[in-house]
Parts: C-alpha cells; structure tokens; sequence
C-alpha cells in the first residue's frame, strides 16, 4: 500500500447508512434486518499512517547534511514531493536559484542532485520535466510556467497530481505525478491561466512496462 501525502494528493470514509425494517405481528418481536446484521460485522476503513515522525526526521536529515553549503534552499526551504511510512522526498531552489532534488530513507540519501545552472524561465507559457525521483514509487517532478494544472490524465484515466511548490519568484509551479513503477508514454494535461484553459503533453520516457497512451494532439 502506498501512503503519500496529498494536496488533492486524503482519507476516504466510507459511510455505510442501514436501514432497519421492522415486521411486529402478534407476540413478534422485530429482530436485525439483514442488512444491518451485514453492516455490524463490516470492518472499518483503516486510516493512513501519520507521517509527521518521518517528515520531521527526513528534513532534519537532509538539512544538516545534504542541502548545505552552496546547495542549501533559498527562503522558500524544502518542498515536500512525496512521504511514505519509511521516507521522503523534497525539491528546493538554492539561493542561486538552482533547482535541487532529494530522496530520503531509513539508511539515509537514496538521491540527491543539484542543477548546475539557475533556471531560466522564459516569460512565455511552457511544461518541463525536470527529474525523476525515486519513492515507494517512480515519480516525476515537472514544471508549469506562468500557468496552473488543473487536471492529468494517463492513457485517458484520471492521474492524480500533487503541487509541489513554486520557484523563480513564482513563474514557475512544480508539480508531481506519482506511478508504482517505472512509466513510459505522455501524460495529457490541462492547464488554466488567465482565465484561459490549454492542454499540454508531458513526455515520461521510454522505459517501464506501463504506459500512458500519447495526448492527442
């Protein structure tokens, strides 16, 4: 089972409303319909793990040894992509305004990697992959400039998307998709900006044995 945390990325309660009929005739008595007999031994809807512990943890780890020096995050601090039971991942721009990466697990990094280079942010509207992170999962970390996702799609099924944070002095949100394994094909997206919508492709690679079908052009 995976546990990330979402922004859209929470617990779902299941509401099991019974009704019980009741038939009294003469010296009856009215017993529990089958139904709620079913209901009262349904077991209840386990609730995800609190995650508080091991992103309080992973953040002191990567900020007391890993995003320091030159690579240490700007103002904004560390952006969390993703959490589970036994990790985290974050994104950060340096005070350069570089973009930075890291996974972190029990053992410690599982990854971590800096650009060389600032950003450059372009003032028109665009889509960039930008890294892939390894979690409980295959995740890739993308960015949408001058623009807000509203929605993805994979293969035509609805693909949830986590916000991650912006960066360049919000010109550019970055964002998350989260697979079990490693994923081939384009994810199609739907972007909003001022006041306006547009689709965008987002390419994932050429490796893995899932795939999202080619948006449509």
């Amino acid at each position: 089972m995976r546990y990330g945390l979402r922004a859209a990325f929470g617990a779902v309660i299941l509401l099991v409303t019974v009704s019980t009929g009741c038939s009294i005739g003469k010296g009856g008595s009215a017993g529990p319909s089958a139904s709620s007999a079913r209901a009262s031994t349904a077991a209840p809807t386990p609730s995800p793990p609190d995650l508080t512990e091991v992103i309080n943890r992973t953040r002191t780890t990567l900020m007391t040894s890993g995003a320091v020096g030159a690579d240490a995050p700007g103002p904004q601090g560390l952006m969390l992509v993703e959490a589970w039971p036994t990790g985290a991942s974050y994104a950060w721009e340096t005070r350069d305004h570089r973009l930075c990466w890291a996974t972190v697990a029990e053992t410690g990094f599982s990854q971590r990697a800096c650009a060389t280079n600032p950003m450059a942010i372009e003032n028109s509207r665009g889509v960039h992959p930008l890294a892939t992170l390894f979690t409980d999962g295959w995740v890739r970390l993308f960015g949408a400039d001058h623009q807000e996702v509203t929605s993805a799609t994979c293969g035509g099924k609805p693909l949830e998307v986590r916000r991650v944070g912006t960066v360049a002095n919000g010109a550019r949100t970055l964002y998350a998709v989260w697979f079990p394994d490693y994923t081939k094909g384009t994810i199609a997206l739907s972007l909003s900006h001022g006041g306006t919508t547009s689709g965008a492709p987002l390419p994932l690679g050429d490796v893995g044995d899932r795939t999202c079908a080619a948006a449509p052009r």
